[in-house]
């Protein structure tokens, strides 16, 4: 005996598999991913700036 599926059965399982997509896409969204990476090109560009403002050459030019 084969049993078919009501409308709202269908509705009702429809919704059950939105709600764990969506729950999929949030859980691995960019936004979380992406802060670590930001923060370590941050300080890659600090580190930069150091050594360039550090080095004699990149001083500015004095007239005598």
């Amino acid at each position: 005996m084969l049993i078919h599926p009501t409308p709202q059965d269908l509705v009702r399982e429809n919704e059950i598999r939105v709600a764990q997509l969506r729950r999929e896409i949030h859980r691995s969204g960019p936004a979380r991913d992406s802060r670590p990476v930001r923060r370590w090109v941050g300080r890659q560009l600090v580190r930069a700036g150091e050594k360039l403002a550090a080095d004699p050459t990149m001083r500015p030019a004095r007239s005598l």
